[in-house]
């Protein structure tokens, strides 16, 4: 029977090769560990400083075409306080304010001369630090008078002599209710804004207003009746009834029209700025070069010449509450800023 000796024989080498094949033990392939050599360390630029020739520090201006005086002044008064400081300065010039500002709010530029109404929209975002007020033609503060023609009646409660008024504002305004104003323009802080506050702030109505686009308009408006019934200007910064375009013609003008109440010198004049985040030792340094500037007749010459030529007669340190009645009246007023950026 060789088939089933044969078969046996095969069955049983089946069977071993199966055994041995379960008993067998698998070793892993390892794979060696790369050497890894020294962390080199990620080499980052040391920033450069503010105020170095690298990074100097930017006074903004706005202009739409700075005639040739204006932009050698503006060079000039960065390159005095390049001298006056030890940092190194330079000077953009913009053709709008919200160009300007937005520069302000990007940090890009760290400081610019500001109107009022610019400043307290800057203020209220953040983007402005009142530093340095502007003495500009003997005061650092102007405010609004309410005139009229004499020949209207109205109770006068301004005393000439003393430049005061003799009355709060309730009591000699309350007398203009419902009747027609001459504005100077409708921006116009002094002729228009402040005025339109305080008549919100007393509850005082009046007819629609007649814009006649300036101070000096508005006293001829009066003079010669039948536009308005009164009118309003600046005040304390001068008297538009004594300027050569009025009084040339006009020679008895301040008799017939007459103030009837000044308001406090409540409108700052021009200041200078800075952005909040300007390192204090900086901006120190920087308000302290331009009021020594300031005190020379160079010097006062040259800021008047950056400025586009608003007489800058000297400077006063100064903080934001200097603008906090403003702020408040101006809010009354009911007027949006952004209207009216540049004033």
């Amino acid at each position: 029977m060789p088939f089933i000796k044969h078969r046996t024989f095969l069955i049983v080498i089946i069977t071993t090769i199966l055994s041995l094949t379960a008993c067998q033990t698998v070793t892993p392939t390892l794979t060696p560990t790369p050497t890894v050599g020294p962390i080199q360390p990620t080499s980052t630029p040391t920033p450069v400083p503010l105020g170095s020739p690298g990074n100097p520090i930017l006074i903004g201006y706005v202009y739409n075409d700075p005639e040739a005086d204006t932009q050698a002044a503006i060079e000039a008064l960065a390159e005095e306080l390049d001298t006056r400081t030890g940092y190194s300065f330079g000077a953009v010039v913009y053709p709008t304010h919200e160009q300007l500002l937005n520069e302000m709010k990007a940090g890009n530029v760290h400081a610019a001369w500001l109107q009022p109404i610019t400043y307290l929209y800057a203020s209220a975002h953040g983007l402005a630090q009142a530093a340095l007020l502007t003495n500009h033609f003997g005061t650092y503060y102007y405010g609004t008078q309410f005139l009229a023609n004499i020949e209207n009646g109205f109770t006068v409660y301004f005393d000439p002599q003393t430049n005061t008024s003799t009355a709060d504002a309730e009591t000699a305004l309350l007398q203009l209710d419902g009747l027609r104003p001459c504005w100077a323009e409708e921006g116009s802080l002094s002729g228009h804004i402040y005025p339109l506050g305080l008549f919100n702030q007393l509850n005082i109505d009046f007819l629609p207003g007649a814009v006649v686009q300036s101070h000096t308009a508005v006293i001829r408006s009066l003079y010669i009746k039948g536009i308005c019934d009164f009118g309003v200007t600046f005040s304390y910064s001068g008297d538009p009834r004594t300027s050569s375009a009025v009084i040339s013609d006009l020679p008895d003008v301040d008799q017939r029209v007459v103030i009837i109440w000044q308001s406090s010198p409540d409108i700052p004049n021009l200041n200078f700025s800075t952005i909040p985040t300007l390192d204090h030792a900086l901006r120190s340094n920087l308000i302290n070069a331009l009021t020594s500037l300031v005190k020379t007749d160079e010097g006062k010459a040259l800021l008047t010449r950056a400025t586009g030529n608003y007489e800058i007669q000297d400077l006063r340190v100064i903080d934001n509450s200097v603008y906090d009645v403003l702020r408040e009246v101006v809010r009354r007023s009911g007027v949006n800023l952004t209207e009216w950026l540049g004033r």
